[in-house]
């Protein structure tokens, strides 16, 4: 187990402890934190990336503020508690369609890319979502244009839709 898994284990045992949860399952992972049910039926997501935590705390900080819970029919998790020394947030658990992760996200202005890294990205995603390459270009323009929320970390484990 790696040092950064050991201080995510450790401050999230901290977090649940204070709040007298417990941890169902581990929903998933990825390069800057972990994510797991808990048996109050909330997710709980530990940061090991202290910019990425303040990047996705700002966000749903910024979703509660115009009060939105869905983009074009997409739930999108509400947060319910954070903690800024634990890099922790504890948000609601939501069923497809959902929109996910905002760890990556910008407010106000879009990351400074050159137009070729775009087109590439651009390409990767459209290859990713295939016919639902549309809705999720509406989704991005819907929460850049109604809230300043610029994605960037879009993916299909990010933005699922009905099955």
């Amino acid at each position: 187990m790696s040092e950064s898994s050991d201080d995510i284990g450790r401050r999230t045992t901290q977090y649940i402890t204070t709040r007298g949860i417990r941890l169902e399952s581990l929903l998933g992972f990825g390069r800057e934190a972990k994510v797991f049910a808990t048996d109050n039926q909330t997710a709980l997501k530990v940061h090991d990336d202290p910019d990425a935590f303040q990047r996705e705390l700002l966000t749903y900080l910024r979703l509660a503020t115009h009060g939105i819970e869905r983009v074009l029919g997409h739930h999108v998790p509400k947060l319910i508690d954070a903690d800024d020394r634990l890099l922790a947030l504890e948000i609601t658990i939501v069923k497809r369609p959902f929109l996910l992760d905002f760890g990556a996200a910008r407010l106000d202005s879009a990351p400074d890319f050159p137009p070729e890294v775009l087109e590439t990205w651009e390409q990767e995603k459209i290859e990713q979502f295939g016919d639902h390459w549309p809705q999720v270009a509406a989704i991005m323009e819907w929460m850049r244009a109604n809230a300043g929320i610029y994605l960037l970390d879009i993916h299909p484990g990010n933005i699922g839709f009905a099955k």
